[in-house]
Order: structure tokens, then sequence, then C-alpha cells
């Protein structure tokens, strides 16, 4: 009698326990603090977002590099860059290969259903960009000519709609899809204009951007479902960032009137608005 007495007051306090470490169970921000480090997803090769710009120091510098500083220092742990593709964004941050993704993640219905996203940090047009000698002057002179693209971007949804007949290839990266553009094996390229005009660089004599734009993105921060702790942290930062000042200050050094490209920022940080 006294064993069963005994066996069932040890199943109570396992019982207990194991109630108990779900009430406290660690959530993806205390996981993050813990382990020290933010992991931001980011791409490689996508100037001026992400990209090495001395090959002696191999260091990583970019739009997407210092808002993930930001958001790691408001944390409290240290920013670490992990390398990303368009087509992984959202199964590596699902898998827990990142914390939060970055790389241009353009918020979309159907994206929401897998992750959640911050608010607004960037937005843009999708165009198309094409050699300075070519005829094309419009989407009707695109029918039957190949056009990249980049995987992952929706570009395979997006430029059906408004391009007739256009043959799209996509690439992992838009220095992959750039490349086979001055290769010649397309003629055209597809992506938004703040990375063609970035890829472009000095050469803006070689290359011609189209007017008229195939869509306009919202651009977020990719976050895990249901982490509304480090979602509440992108957004506390980037709201920060926005009434600082330091926003604009990322922008112009990397996009605006600092940089090379010359754009002049269109969008503060806010949140979504329904198209």
């Amino acid at each position: 009698m006294k064993q069963t007495i005994k066996a069932v007051s040890l199943c109570a306090v396992f019982g207990l326990s194991s109630l108990a470490g779900t009430s406290v169970r660690a959530d993806q921000l205390d996981n993050i603090k813990a382990a020290g480090a933010l992991k931001c997803g980011v791409g490689s090769q996508y100037k001026p977002f992400s990209f090495v710009q001395d090959p002696k120091s191999r260091k990583f510098v970019g739009y997407d590099v210092d808002v993930c500083e930001a958001i790691a220092a408001k944390i409290g742990v240290k920013p670490e860059l992990v390398f990303i593709t368009g087509a992984t964004r959202v199964t590596d941050l699902q898998s827990g290969r990142t914390d939060i993704a970055l790389a241009n993640l353009t918020h979309t219905p159907e994206r929401a259903q897998l992750v959640d996203f911050s608010d607004n940090y960037f937005a843009s047009d999708v165009k198309v960009m094409v050699p300075a000698s070519s005829s094309v002057k419009n989407f009707a002179d695109l029918r039957g000519k190949r056009m990249a693209g980049i995987s992952g971007s929706q570009h395979e949804v997006k430029v059906p709609k408004v391009i007739t007949g256009v043959d799209l290839k996509v690439f992992p990266s838009p220095a992959n899809a750039f490349l086979a553009l001055e290769q010649g094996k397309v003629e055209s390229m597809v992506g938004d204009e703040t990375s063609l005009v970035g890829l472009i660089g000095s050469k803006r004599d070689k290359w011609r951007i189209l007017d008229q734009p195939v869509d306009t993105q919202q651009i977020g921060i990719g976050v895990r479902k249901g982490e509304t702790r480090v979602q509440a942290a992108v957004n506390d930062t980037l709201n920060e960032l926005e009434k600082s000042g330091k926003a604009a200050q990322i922008f112009d050094h990397w996009f605006g009137k600092d940089s090379e490209v010359g754009l002049k920022r269109s969008f503060t940080f806010g949140p979504y608005k329904q198209p």
C-alpha cells in the first residue's frame, strides 16, 4: 500500500513539473538572449543591402547589415549574419537557421500565412532593366524575349500579369541574374529598382531602366510565426530609428544623397498598408 501511494505521489510531482515547464517555456527572444546573438538572414551578393565592400577585409556591409545591427543592439546581443537566397528566406526562418529574415522580403498575403512580418522597413518599385543599346522601349517590346528574374521573389507570379509573352528565367540571386544579362544569356532583367541601380553602380551609361513598374513592393522583416516578442523588438527598433532620423541616414548612406545610387526616400518605416 505504501508503494502505491509513493508511486502516485511521484506521478503527481512529475505532472506538475511538466505543467510548470509548459507555462514558463522559453520563447524565441529568450533563446536569442541566451545565445547572445541575433541570426539575421541576409543576401551574400546583394548590393547595397548586404555585400563585401572591401575584398581585403571581407567584411559585409549594407542597408540590411545596419538594420540587423540596430535590432541586435536593441535586444542586447551581437548581430550574426547568415547568408540566404531568395528561395530559402522563408524556410531558413521556419527551420530556425535564422532568427529574422531580411534580404528584401516583400510582404505578400501568401507569405503572411507562413511567417509574421514586421512593419515596413523598405519600399521599392519592381522594374525592368535592359542594355542601353537595346531596342526595347516598353513592355510590349519584351514579347518573346528572355528575362532574368530572382528565385523566390514572386517574379514568376507578378511578371506574367503585366508582361505578355516574355520568357522568364529565374536565378538564385540578383548578382546571378545580372551576370546572365551581362553575358547576353537574357535580354532583360526584372528586380526592385534599388537593387537594379545598385548593380549598375557607376556604369549607368551601359544600362537603361524602363519607366513603367511591374509592381510596387512593401518590404518587411520576416519573423517566425507566433513569436510576438521578437516581432515587437523589431518593430520597436524600426520605430526608434525612424523617430531619431537614423532610418533616413541609413537610407541616404546606401541609396540616397550620400551614395552613388542617388535615390530619394519615398517611404518611412511604418505598418503594412493593404493594397
